[in-house]
């Protein structure tokens, strides 16, 4: 299978997965392509060099935006619109007849808001917030594909680069948030891979929760992260201090928000075994 994947910080992972499962792998790079396994493209703009995605059997589409910013006007506005153009652009390049029938778009557990105890899977509801607006705005871009597609609702990433797995591994942010009894969902990067490759090779469609079975209190998972790397726990952080460093908006519906989500569909419907389904196996794996 010829599959497109598409710039992003997953990008790299999933394309080294796809090449060791025997799969051909063209990167959508944003920049001049340095040879046959590269194509620019412009997700801003809505451009794919020529062929397009007239080439290949799948997509998948890991454009995502910085949301670890203060959220001004402005800056909502580029998240959202980032991330809904970028997916109209791959959905704009689709033929319902065409070779590319599969595609496969990023998303995630922002998507549920702030739940509490509430047990989230792919038919829970989308929450309240203006970042899980935002992510079901990004969903139903993807749904517009003329071609058979499933949503990957991904949470923390163990393992990559960037985003909230960096910033909790070290730094500032490597204590408890307030009292710690939020939810965190999570994955190893090596079980996101692998997912994300049966789903691109099978039929699912819509929504799946791409995450470890385990979810965890937010104080467990800080205490289980300084186990792996030796060090001592980090002091608690104050809701207030994250607020003035982050702003209200990214504290209330990232940072204190509660997300647990116990996947179904990959290791029940699907077959998935996970590698690392517990925390402290993938934590000591990248320590």
């Amino acid at each position: 299978m010829r599959v497109a994947v598409s710039s992003g910080r997953l990008g790299g992972h999933l394309a080294a997965g796809l090449r060791s499962a025997g799969h051909e792998v063209l990167c959508l790079v944003e920049r001049e392509a340095s040879g046959p396994d590269e194509r620019r493209w412009d997700p801003a703009a809505g451009r794919i060099d020529n062929p397009g995605l007239s080439d290949v059997d799948a997509v998948a589409n890991l454009f995502e935006a910085d949301v670890w910013r203060r959220w001004t006007p402005e800056v909502r506005d580029e998240i959202r619109g980032s991330q809904v153009t970028g997916t109209l652009t791959i959905v704009s390049h689709l033929e319902p007849d065409g070779r590319c029938q599969r595609f496969a778009n990023l998303s995630a557990t922002s998507f549920y808001g702030d739940r509490g105890e509430e047990i989230l899977d792919a038919d829970s509801s989308v929450g309240a917030g203006w970042l899980a607006q935002a992510t079901a705005a990004w969903e139903a871009a993807a749904r517009h594909a003329p071609v058979s597609t499933v949503l990957l609702r991904t949470p923390i990433v163990l393992g990559v680069e960037g985003g909230a797995w960096e910033r909790r591994r070290r730094g500032p942010l490597a204590g408890r948030f307030g009292a710690g009894r939020q939810w965190r969902t999570w994955i190893h990067v090596d079980d996101w891979v692998a997912a994300t490759i049966l789903l691109l090779e099978g039929r699912q469609e819509g929504p799946v929760v791409v995450a470890a079975p385990k979810p965890v209190r937010d104080a467990d998972f800080v205490a289980a992260l300084a186990v792996a790397s030796g060090r001592r726990l980090g002091l608690p952080i104050p809701e207030r201090v994250l607020r003035l460093q982050f702003g209200a908006d990214l504290t209330r519906e990232v940072l204190m928000a509660s997300q647990r989500g116990e996947p179904r569909i990959l290791p029940t419907e699907l077959g998935f075994t996970y590698r690392y389904p517990d925390l402290a196996d993938a934590l000591a794996h990248l320590s």
